[in-house]
């Protein structure tokens, strides 16, 4: 792979990660409850789910997401589900106890809630598997960067690699932004407006994916 052809991946990729999506809503979401050093292992989710949707394209089976339009649909409807229930439950739940002295604490280290890493990978990854399209566009993206006189799984990881890197720090970067919003928005509406808040965020999430078109070669005809 030449340097040139690397470079011209690198720039998509950035365009297309800089975009927020559900998985960067997940992160922007859990950042202002949990903190943003926390956030790393829903990140760490988002990517983990990358890279194995990566190897499904990689095998050749992302083409049933391509031309199955049940498949790609019910990928994509479970996602939403997922996301709107986090986001109701998030939205309606009692802050759990986080040491402040009260709702209008300012001190960002005690406004964010007890985070459980485990769940926080879950969710990350479950939201980044729920995106059909990523398959799809993984099997679509990569094939254009590839040299076929070159051997294969070379490229593949560079391709792979340089996309969890950009995708990490952009989650990360987005995650680290809102997380400065915590204690303004505690501050104008108590511990609760957290919850509320990131709850908001991730039924836009679930918005946002439930307008994911399925690929062109069966959504035309819609």
């Amino acid at each position: 792979m030449s340097l040139h052809v690397w470079i011209s991946f690198c720039a998509l990729v950035l365009l297309m990660v800089s975009t927020p999506g559900p998985s960067v809503l997940i992160g922007m979401s859990h950042s202002m409850r949990y903190g943003p050093v926390p956030t790393l292992m829903t990140a760490l989710g988002d990517v983990t789910a990358n890279m194995i949707q990566m190897v499904i394209a990689a095998l050749g089976l992302g083409a049933i997401l391509a031309t199955s339009a049940t498949a790609f649909q019910a990928v994509k409807w479970g996602g939403v589900a997922f996301l709107l229930v986090m986001g109701l439950v998030a939205f309606f739940r009692k802050p759990a106890k986080t040491g402040a002295k009260n709702d209008i604490e300012t001190n960002s280290a005690s406004v964010y809630e007890p985070a459980k890493p485990l769940r926080m990978f879950s969710q990350g990854f479950l939201v980044a598997a729920g995106n059909p399209k990523a398959i799809a566009f993984f099997g679509a993206l990569f094939p254009q960067f590839i040299d076929v006189s070159q051997p294969l799984l070379p490229q593949l990881l560079i391709l792979g690699v340089t996309f969890v890197i950009f995708d990490y720090t952009a989650v990360m970067v987005y995650a680290s932004a809102a997380s400065r919003l915590t204690p303004w928005v505690t501050r104008k509406g108590g511990s609760r407006a957290i919850g509320r808040f990131s709850g908001s965020v991730l039924v836009v999430a679930a918005l946002l994916l439930s307008l994911i078109d399925a690929p062109g070669s069966f959504s035309a005809g819609k």
